[in-house]
């Protein structure tokens, strides 16, 4: 199975915390840790570590976090597909409590420099994948441009719409489904998401639930996953490991419930986990945890 994933890649800094700021106050962290990230960069990593042919379209700089993020891909077995850009590489800020929730700051740097051209020198890498995975953290031309050469070429459109700010409309109808958290649905489709994706005429969909699970929609109708128990020690990458699991269940498992499934397992097992790229579990640690 071949996935492409564009997005963005970036330097990610996480500092843990008893609390969240207060206004005007400042809190110490008792830990502190960098490794490479953002949103399609850990959804690449989750889907090569379940042993997909990986590719990762995205912007860097020429500085050393750049390279340190090219690097960690091609030690993944991840295909780097890159566009180099005259700014420093994407960081964010990601803070962690005690109970294992998370604020997140970015600063998209080169990332946010990925455009239509860019997206066009990889063509022939986008049409010769089964799947392609997009999020809303790289410019609306450059996914636009990235799911014309999908649909042109009869390639399968995830769209995870994170954030959830000026999303592409089209980009909602357009791909084969679409991946939002509770907040990013309500924020696209309104408090009743379920109705308003059924006005909009979404047909496919997964809405993540964090410790609740997911809901799912497919031919009209909901189905509820079931969560996995666990103690978060960090939902950073919960996410990201969903979607790139979801994209290679998807190739694995006949319906859209058992792939879903798949993914919740494996999401678990990474939140479970501290950081983002390093909790992303391999097969063997989703199939060890279902037994």
């Amino acid at each position: 199975m071949k996935v492409c994933v564009v997005g963005l890649g970036g330097n990610s800094l996480f500092f843990g915390v008893d609390h969240f700021h207060k206004e005007g106050e400042t809190v110490s962290s008792h830990s502190f840790f960098s490794e490479p990230g953002g949103k399609g960069y850990n959804q690449a990593v989750a889907a090569a570590r379940l042993g997909a042919e990986t590719s990762f379209i995205g912007a860097f700089g020429r500085d050393v976090n750049s390279h340190q993020c090219i690097e960690l891909l091609k030690n993944e077995g991840i295909i780097p597909l890159v566009a180099y850009k005259d700014v420093p590489c994407a960081c964010a800020c990601i803070l962690t409590d005690k109970d294992g929730e998370n604020r997140v700051t970015v600063y998209g740097g080169a990332a946010a420099l990925l455009d239509e051209n860019d997206i066009e020198k990889f063509e022939d890498d986008i049409a010769s994948s089964d799947i392609l995975i997009l999020q809303n953290e790289v410019s609306a031309s450059a996914n636009k441009k990235a799911s014309e050469i999908a649909k042109a070429h009869g390639v399968y459109i995830m769209f995870n719409p994170a954030p959830a700010v000026d999303v592409d409309r089209a980009l909602l109808l357009n791909a084969d489904i679409i991946t939002p958290n509770l907040h990013e649905a309500q924020t696209l489709f309104g408090e009743d998401y379920k109705k308003g994706m059924a006005e909009k005429g979404v047909n496919r969909a997964v809405v993540t639930l964090g410790s609740n699970g997911a809901e799912l929609l497919e031919n009209g109708e909901w189905k509820h996953v079931a969560p996995y128990k666990v103690k978060a020690v960090d939902t950073t990458g919960g996410g990201d490991c969903f979607n790139g699991v979801l994209a290679v269940g998807m190739k694995l498992y006949e319906g859209l419930y058992e792939a879903c499934d798949f993914a919740a397992l494996a999401a678990s097992v990474a939140v479970s986990r501290p950081h983002a790229v390093e909790a992303m579990p391999y097969i063997s640690d989703i199939f060890s945890k279902k037994q």
